[in-house]
């Protein structure tokens, strides 16, 4: 007697041990599989019947080790050679359980150090490792200090049937499809001759699955190979009488079943395959093809009174994916309603697209499609079953809107609501395109929300730890879901979400995935180009609305200076103000690219516009240089009237010379800065530093005017300290 183990996916060890009791083997369930004990008939019964099961493997040894080096030194004094030649291939795989410290490539190489080396020492010969066709697959287990070593009987994995050749895009392995089966009693149905359908049979797997189910064909009946026939033990003639007794079943079930097996695809070349394939497996008799959508598919007049319908429709495992294919899902529920006396199996991996079907389940189960975590939905096809969609959405919407307005949800509908009407009348009586809609004015509803026109930017403040994780997702969603039923006037595809944590360290200007539009907007005069998607920023920082309104209003006739501008926005308005020179200057091309498109929205060109690409840092502290320098009467020309710096809190790009703090670094920038400032020149400098303090020496040596609160539009007098603003002249004496 010997002890194998059987592999199997997630969830299908029960159907293993029903298929081994049917054989007449007794086995049990074992974590990610079955055991079972026997000889080599019951091993080769198993290879050949077994539908769900994925490898046998026959368990060679098992023992204790201290560590690798115990485990080479175990496995080297190993009888290989009862097992295989010095002229064999091999492949060893290593898994591992509650033992984390072990390297499994490392451990299988020491596998194949100790196998090489018994060879070395018994018969002087070496076999190889060929990780692509192997002659023998061996298998260790380790979990904790134990280890068991298995030999692979399955070579290819046995849902590799052998008579499929070609696939669809989106195939179920045939171990699954047999479990979906099982699950639906498919074996006794087709003892009663029962008709099976699959709509969407795609390359036929369910289908042919079925009719080897019918027919009681051996799964492993026309595989090619087996990985025990180069095994020392396999016994040739035992196997034969196996594969005897298996053709005598096929032969004697192949007229047995006297049902029809209709198969329904709209690709033509999928047909092609599936007829092959079924060809192969010899169970094209009794089947008929369908080249059409399921929807025109119509149900055939010498259909059984009983039956079942088995498909795998397309999941879609994207948001955009799973809203188009709803209404695939409805048809599917609509295309099944006459089949009255039917049942019905569909898996997916989305509930939500099952409900869309408009019939109740009678059981769900949950099954694995590889990695992908799965239900199958199964169904009896009769009146009582059938659900009036109408009236299901509209007490599933009831349901929604309840829950979106439990806790704390009707406060935050009502307060957007209220701000939405408030803030919609100001920016038509003041002329204002974008502005804050609402920010943060309930504390556990903590998101700003921007308007563009006609879109929005919700920008997510990341929660402090400690706020627990699971109430801040679960708040995010209520916002997700409440802001487009308030703004219904926006289509959704406007409404754009954004993660964004105070500014710490980092740089603001951050790219973000690269799938948004520019589209432009308007303020005081000027045409902006906004990108609400690209970027963690949009291109026009709101707040700075009314600075850049002052700025338009004292650029006549001026020489005007952008530092750290941007995407030039407040050089647009000093433009459109009448400066008679604008010098926009920031160390980014793609910003000083997007200045330069801005200008050209507003038809502004001409040699009085420099866009100057830069380290405002080291290009400011020359310019200071080079001016201090300059004769009296030069320094007078080469000065600027009007200057506006808004440098980031903090900067540490790889393009600059050195770190920015602003805190540490404002004094140095402001001093260079009133260095190249005209006599009677004003620098409007500005910050987003929260605490940020104004240094004393700059105070004292020139006229500082806070101009914060004054500058701070109306939609952003909720936070006052969102930046800070001073108007920064030479001291008349």
């Amino acid at each position: 007697m010997s002890s194998f183990f059987i592999t199997c996916a997630q969830g299908l060890a029960p159907y293993v041990i029903d298929e081994l009791a049917a054989l007449g083997i007794e086995s049990t369930s074992d974590a990610t599989g079955v055991r079972f004990e026997g000889g080599l008939k019951e091993a080769y019964q198993a290879l050949l019947w077994t539908r769900c099961g994925s490898r046998v493997l026959l368990q060679l040894k098992e023992g204790n080790m201290k560590d690798l080096d115990d485990l080479h030194l175990q496995l080297s004094g190993f009888p290989w050679s009862t097992h295989m030649s010095d002229s064999h291939t091999f492949v060893i795989q290593v898994t591992t359980k509650r033992a984390q410290h072990i390297h499994t490539q490392y451990a299988a190489q020491r596998v194949k150090d100790a196998i090489v080396d018994y060879f070395d020492m018994t018969t002087g010969g070496r076999p190889s490792v060929d990780k692509d066709d192997p002659n023998l697959r061996f298998y260790v287990h380790i979990q904790d200090t134990s280890y068991t070593l298995y030999l692979d009987l399955s070579g290819e994995p046995l849902h590799k049937r052998g008579f499929r050749t070609e696939q669809g895009a989106a195939p179920i392995k045939e171990n699954l499809a047999a479990a979906l089966l099982y699950r639906s009693k498919w074996p006794e149905k087709a003892k009663e001759h029962q008709d099976f359908i699959d709509p969407l049979c795609g390359a036929g797997t369910i289908l042919i699955e079925a009719a080897l189910m019918a027919r009681d064909i051996a799964p492993g009946l026309y595989r090619p190979t087996f990985g025990f026939e180069n095994w020392r033990l396999h016994d040739a003639h035992l196997w034969s009488e196996c594969v005897k007794f298996a053709k005598h079943r096929a032969e004697v079930g192949k007229d047995q079943y006297q049902g029809k097996l209709y198969g329904v695809e709209r690709n033509a070349r999928m047909i092609g395959i599936t007829k092959a394939n079924a060809d192969r497996a010899g169970v094209l008799k009794n089947m008929s093809f369908s080249h059409q959508m399921f929807q025109h598919f119509k149900k055939p007049e010498n259909l059984g009174e009983k039956g079942l319908i088995v498909t795998n429709p397309p999941y879609g495992e994207r948001l955009g994916e799973k809203e188009e294919l709803k209404p695939t899902y409805m048809e599917l529920g609509d295309w099944l309603r006459p089949y009255i006396g039917f049942e019905a199996g569909i898996i997916t991996s989305e509930v939500e697209l099952g409900k869309q079907m408009g019939l109740r389940a009678r059981k769900v189960n949950k099954f694995y499609n590889g990695a992908l975590e799965c239900v199958y939905l199964q169904f009896a096809i009769e009146e009582q079953y059938f659900v009036d969609r109408k009236a299901a959405d509209s007490r599933q919407e009831k349901r929604n809107l309840e829950e979106l307005m439990s806790e704390g949800g009707e406060d935050f509908f009502n307060r957007l609501t209220k701000n939405k009407k408030k803030w919609e009348k100001w920016a038509k009586q003041n002329d204002v395109m974008c502005y804050r809609t609402y920010d943060s004015d309930l504390p556990e509803f903590n998101v700003a929300i921007d308007r563009y026109d006609q879109s929005l930017v919700i920008y997510e403040f990341k929660a402090p730890k400690s706020i627990d994780a699971d109430k801040a997702a679960k708040r995010l969603e209520k916002i997700q879901a409440i802001v487009p039923l308030v703004f219904s006037e926006i289509d959704v595809k406007n409404i754009h979400f954004k993660l964004r944590e105070r500014q710490k360290g980092t740089n603001q200007y951050e790219k973000e995935e690269e799938r948004g539009e520019f589209f432009p907007v308007e303020e005081t005069g000027a045409k902006l180009w906004v990108n609400l998607v690209n970027y963690l920023d949009t291109g026009l920082f709101l707040d700075h609305r009314n600075v850049r309104k002052m700025i338009k209003e004292k650029a006549r006739g001026t020489n005007f200076l952008n530092l750290f501008a941007y995407t030039g926005s407040a050089s647009v308005l000093a433009a459109i103000g009448g400066a008679k020179a604008v010098t926009t200057v920031d160390m980014s091309k793609t910003y000083l690219k997007w200045a330069e498109n801005n200008f050209a929205l507003n038809g502004l060109s001409g040699k009085q516009y420099e866009f100057i690409q830069k380290d405002v840092l080291e290009w400011l502290k020359t310019m200071a240089l080079h001016v201090s320098e300059l004769p009296l009467m030069q320094k007078r020309d080469a000065r600027y009237d009007l200057i506006f710096m808004d440098p980031p809190s903090f900067s540490n790009s790889k393009r600059m010379a050195d770190v920015l703090d602003i805190q540490r670094d404002h004094v140095r920038l402001i001093e260079d800065a009133m260095e190249i400032l005209a006599k009677d020149g004003l620098l409007i400098f500005s910050t987003n530093l929260r605490n940020f303090k104004m240094d004393p020496l700059i105070t004292e040596n020139f006229d500082v005017k806070d101009v914060s609160r004054e500058t701070l539009p109306m939609d952003f007098a909720r936070d006052p300290k969102i930046r800070q603003c001073f108007m920064i002249k030479h001291r008349s004496n």
